[in-house]
């Protein structure tokens, strides 16, 4: 349960649902779909996929009722991440291909590769743990981020993304009622479903192109939460806080103050989403 003290201001203690309802109720539908219609090629890569999201989503839960320490939550990420990227082709970005401007960047030997996945994995996953601070933001933006993977997906990644999607509407709409809080287990569970999503989608070829979706596209699907990541680390070091710390310094406070609210959670979606869904209709029409 979130109680609301201190800079917390929801009305009630809320729970705290959304790793379980991940864990109970996607997990074991998507472990059957894969079981049931996953063909060879991608059996062992999604139960890999549906396994960090589990693994990820437990760790989250230990922090929601333990405050597990931000060093082991990091070791553990970077464990879970780095597994992925050493064990399957499929999570290990070996090349860098971007759209604009045309451009290739190897990354050298594997391991060096792992390491740079890794990186931008748990990069993402701090990023959305940090957004999530107001009612829908994290999930409306995981919404938004799911349905422009989707046109990219293959076909056999279709079901387990339409029902990841679902289950985040589900959740969408309990979180915009105050009935549940998606906690650093829903979080952590969202950002690693997301993050490797985005890696299988990036490694599989396109249907007139190298890749169904380009190293430049992800990074602006991504750039506003990992933007306001790096910013709120860096001021925070500089005045000798900790980075995992809390204020009220991120982007959604901000716009919070300047719109109020929701109005702000809707121009957090637009500033979120725009810059993707702009870039995609640019190399769609060129």
């Amino acid at each position: 349960m979130d109680i609301p003290v201190g800079r917390k201001k929801h009305g009630v203690p809320t729970p705290l649902m959304g790793g379980v309802v991940l864990l109970g109720a996607f997990v074991p539908v998507a472990l059957i779909c894969i079981a049931a219609f996953a063909s060879e090629r991608w059996f062992g890569s999604l139960l890999i996929w549906l396994g960090c999201v589990s693994a990820m989503a437990l760790v989250g839960l230990g922090d929601d009722r333990h405050s597990l320490s931000p060093r082991l939550r990091l070791l553990i990420s970077f464990a879970v991440f780095a597994a992925a990227a050493a064990f399957d082709p499929t999570f290990n970005v070996r090349v860098l291909d971007f759209n604009i401007p045309p451009l290739t960047l190897g990354l050298g030997t594997w391991w060096l590769a792992v390491i740079f996945t890794v990186i931008c994995c748990v990069g993402l996953l701090n990023a959305i743990n940090m957004a999530d601070g107001k009612n829908g933001l994290v999930l409306g933006l995981s919404i938004g981020w799911t349905a422009i993977l989707a046109t990219r997906a293959v076909g056999p990644l279709l079901p387990l993304v339409g029902l990841f999607a679902g289950v985040l509407m589900v959740l969408f709409v309990f979180n915009m009622m105050g009935r549940l809080f998606l906690g650093d287990g829903g979080a952590y569970a969202i950002a690693t479903a997301i993050g490797l999503l985005a890696i299988i989608v990036y490694n599989t070829p396109g249907t007139d192109t190298l890749r169904a979706i380009s190293a430049d596209e992800l990074v602006v699907l991504f750039v506003v939460p990992v933007a306001d990541s790096f910013r709120l680390t860096y001021k925070r070091l500089r005045q000798g806080r900790s980075p995992m710390s809390a204020d009220r310094d991120h982007l959604h406070h901000h716009l919070q103050d300047r719109f109020g609210w929701p109005t702000g959670l809707l121009v957090y979606w637009i500033i979120g989403l725009s810059p993707a869904a702009g870039l995609i209709l640019t190399l769609i029409f060129n």
